[in-house]
């Protein structure tokens, strides 16, 4: 089998407006083969600018554009394309873009693969340790600490048995913060799980401060309340903080999440990844993690299509106790599969068709493409 082409398709809602809601585009990927089996994909990140990656010449050798790195090559053959791809891309890329980029491919081809041998991608990683996970459900934080509660109530409700807050007004007041948790955790019991997430970074002895106070109201972490490349106050932050601190949806490759281990410390590592690296060096991510007795909880905030992907993961990870399950209704993140990927109960299982178990609903994806 050959890879014949790669596709990019930009979705985007029709007023979409600047907010911690980053499912408002998204760009998907379709690798075609010359077998006509074509693999799925998603990039998290910037659409236009992932898009150049994909599509850009270059004739520079470390600076070339992805679809001219594949076209041509044996689409099974993942762990080497995902080497070349990065060697092929080190005078722009390494980390960030680049890598978020590689990402999407990286999903495709392991979806390709799974078609290719009639296996759920799940089965063909193997060390398979669960086919379910619970989820939390992750929200924005509404503006008033009344409509929090709402949501938080609202998602209880609906089956979860943990719900994360983030961003909106998060970090601004610490001391409304910790307000705004006291009433949460007045709301919703002692038995629900919540999680905060501030989303960008505040001073460092704001961060000690939340991570202390948020201890009183058991905390499940408290998530990126400093920047990812802060690694010396993250040591200070971990060494300080009784509640748990996680952080890594903003970093790439297995050499940033090296450094957030290692350097600074973190207990618990973010994934994403339709960011990170893809499926291939999630794993790897993933093995280093488990060599430092650190907990791997992927961030997950955007389609099925990464919903999916992200459950195959977690099939392989020794220590996952949540899936991060995005609960907004908005249609890119409910309409895009031909059958959703829902809880039940608060429980998510893995996809269990061939490749990712999912199929792009192509009238929903047709009416949002910008072409």
């Amino acid at each position: 089998m050959k890879i014949t082409d790669i596709r990019t398709r930009y979705l985007r809602l029709p007023s979409p407006a600047v907010s911690g809601d980053n499912l408002q585009d998204l760009l998907i990927i379709e690798v075609l083969t010359d077998e006509g089996i074509i693999g799925l994909g998603e990039v998290h990140t910037n659409p236009d600018a992932a898009r150049a990656i994909i599509d850009g010449s270059g004739y520079h050798t470390s600076s070339r554009g992805l679809r001219e790195i594949l076209v041509g090559e044996d689409p099974g053959e993942i762990g080497r394309l995902w080497d070349r791809m990065y060697a092929l891309t080190q005078s722009y890329g390494r980390r960030g873009l680049a890598v978020h980029a590689i990402s999407g491919i990286d999903i495709a081809l392991w979806d390709i693969l799974g078609k290719a041998l009639g296996k759920p991608v799940y089965q063909v990683l193997g060390s398979v340790r669960r086919t379910s996970v619970p989820a939390y459900a992750s929200d924005l934080t509404p503006p008033g600490h009344d409509e929090a509660i709402q949501t938080a109530r609202r998602h209880v409700d609906a089956g979860f048995r943990a719900v994360k807050l983030g961003w909106g007004a998060l970090g601004s007041d610490i001391a409304a913060d910790i307000e705004l948790v006291r009433r949460l955790r007045e709301a919703v019991g002692p038995s629900i799980d919540l999680m905060v997430d501030l989303g960008m970074p505040v001073a460092l002895d704001d961060a000690i401060r939340l991570g202390r106070a948020l201890a009183d109201y058991g905390v499940y972490f408290l998530e990126e309340p400093l920047s990812p490349d802060d690694l010396d106050g993250w040591r200070r932050l971990v060494d300080q903080s009784p509640t748990p601190v996680a952080c890594g949806e903003k970093e790439t490759t297995r050499y940033g999440f090296r450094d957030l281990m290692e350097r600074g410390g973190l207990r618990i590592v973010q994934p994403d990844v339709a960011r990170a690296g893809g499926i291939t060096e999630c794993l790897r991510i993933a093995a280093l993690a488990e060599l430092h007795r650190v907990r791997v909880i992927p961030h997950c905030w955007s389609s099925d299509i990464l919903v999916a992907a992200t459950m195959h993961l977690i099939t392989t990870l020794s220590d996952c106790p949540y899936l991060e399950y995005n609960a907004m209704e908005q249609p890119l993140r409910t309409q895009l599969i031909t059958e959703p990927i829902r809880p039940r109960d608060g429980i998510v299982h893995v996809p269990e068709g061939p490749g990712l178990g999912i199929e792009l609903n192509e009238e929903v994806a047709g009416r949002y493409e910008i072409r």
